[in-house]
């Protein structure tokens, strides 16, 4: 029984070494189509030179392959090249065969005749004029590709151009000063936003952007006598660039000057001020420091003013 077991066991192993042989054949097959195709020899390893030739071949065709971009060296040597050209043998020799193979016979003998080659000759125009067609479609789509790059590229730029100069940002701060009216009043910790829009007019060393702000105030006041005043102030604003006048901090200090008129909700007035915003390096935001100044005609009568100081944080499109 155990002769019999033995013997069966062998029978197993040697029918599947048998199979496995007959699967890697068709693969050594293309492998050593492959090494004619690209000018090697069938008894050639997949060395450097081997490496250096495919990479050539796919570059007169404009193939780039990503997974050879690492190099010979840093792609694993001959055990990583090895395994790319067994992973796309098929991708490979579909590239490289123009025409498709003559299937031949196994009983046929490998040895062509002359009748065989002068046909060859008469069908290598034919075979000469299907590699120039294939060469003309790659460059046309080659072309094509590279226009499309192209056409994103311009198109990246204008939206960037678009946006360029577009600032969002936020602020907290608190008034430091403030007019007789509002002199005996307490003042707390505020917030304010404010935007500066991507289009303006140039004018000499100045560039002049359109903007928005919005910020709240509150005045609490310590006399019975007196009211206190909670509320915010928006209005559209000029924003000033003297950067070019002022140099101070180099290109990655913005500084400017503020005005514009104010709608508050005891009033209206005017918002005068300066901004100073510094470039976190490469990132597309900014710290800020800023002042403003304040004033405002009540609408019961009477004016006063305030100044205050923020800082905050805010996103820029250069």
């Amino acid at each position: 029984m155990t002769m019999t077991c033995k013997y069966f066991a062998f029978i197993l192993f040697f029918y599947s070494v048998i199979f496995c042989e007959g699967l890697e054949e068709p693969k050594t097959k293309k492998i050593d189509n492959l090494k004619q195709k690209i000018g090697l020899k069938i008894t050639d390893e997949f060395d450097n030179v081997a490496y250096n030739i495919l990479v050539k071949k796919l570059d007169s065709l404009g193939i780039k392959d990503e997974q050879l971009n690492d190099g010979f060296d840093w792609g694993g040597r001959e055990a990583g090249f090895e395994t790319y050209i067994n992973n796309n043998i098929d991708t490979l020799l579909s590239i490289f065969v123009i025409v498709e193979d003559i299937v031949t016979d196994k009983n046929t003998s490998m040895k062509q005749s002359d009748s065989v080659k002068a046909s060859n000759r008469v069908k290598m125009p034919k075979i000469i004029q299907t590699a120039d067609d294939l060469s003309n479609k790659k460059n046309n789509l080659n072309k094509i590709n590279s226009e499309n790059k192209i056409q994103k590229i311009k198109d990246s730029k204008s939206m960037k151009s678009l946006l360029s100069g577009l600032r969002i940002g936020g602020n907290f701060g608190k008034a430091l000063i403030k007019g007789s009216t509002l002199s005996s009043s307490v003042s707390y910790f505020e917030k304010s936003f404010n935007i500066r829009f991507p289009f303006g007019v140039k004018i000499g060393p100045f560039l002049t952007n359109v903007g928005y702000e919005t910020s709240n105030y509150s005045f609490a006041s310590s006399v019975d006598t007196l009211g206190s005043y909670y509320g915010s102030g928006s209005g559209m604003v000029v924003n000033l660039n003297i950067s070019k006048i002022i140099k101070i901090g180099g290109e990655n200090l913005v500084k400017e000057l503020v005005l514009g008129p104010q709608n508050y909700d005891h009033g209206s007035g005017l918002v005068a001020g300066y901004n100073l915003n510094l470039f976190l390096g490469s990132l597309p935001c900014s710290i800020s420091m800023s002042s403003r100044f304040n004033t405002i005609n009540f609408n019961n009568g009477g004016n006063a003013y305030w100044g205050s100081l923020y800082v905050g944080m805010g996103f820029d499109f250069k």
